[in-house]
């Protein structure tokens, strides 16, 4: 086996073993991609290796078998984060948010143009009010006005109400 993949071909079997276990690691514990790291630059190790070490065919077929493992791994990986133990784990999302369950509003504010109300908070310049026993997201014309003062709606621009 020597003759055939080098002199250094016991290392690089470890340091193939320990790449793709660093990548499987990879996926399954969070964090900044150091494992996914240590793995691939185990795998480029191997390769330059074999490259300097082997017969440069004995250095293809290495080559080309630690791509062939890593394109197996990418495929599991792709369809485990469909439907497999990824996809179950705390990591993915699983629920979805229907288009009718998100509906914009069609209501206009307009209603509440000249009615009196509440600051709830300091307007400083925006603030909570009560008007009309419902709470609404306020901004004071440019003043600040204190909490539990008698606010007037002065403007309704969409969703922004400005008072006085």
């Amino acid at each position: 086996m020597a003759a055939v993949f080098g002199t250094l071909w016991v290392p690089c079997l470890v340091l193939s073993i320990l790449g793709i276990a660093f990548l499987i690691a990879e996926l399954f514990l969070p964090g900044f991609g150091v494992s996914g790291i240590c793995g691939v630059l185990c795998l480029i190790a191997v390769c330059v290796i074999q490259f300097l070490t082997a017969k440069p065919l004995a250095a293809i077929l290495v080559t080309a078998v630690l791509g062939l493992i890593l394109i197996a791994m990418l495929i599991i990986f792709m369809r485990s984060m469909k439907n497999g133990v990824l996809f179950r784990s705390p990591i993915v999302l699983k629920e979805r948010i229907e288009a009718d369950a998100v509906k914009p509003s069609t209501g206009t504010l307009e209603h509440l143009l000249g009615k009196t109300g509440t600051a709830i908070t300091p307007l400083r310049p925006s603030g909570i009010a009560l008007i009309d026993g419902q709470r609404y997201s306020v901004e004071s014309q440019a003043t600040f006005i204190d909490k539990d003062s008698e606010i007037t709606v002065l403007a309704v621009d969409g969703t922004k109400i400005t008072v006085r």
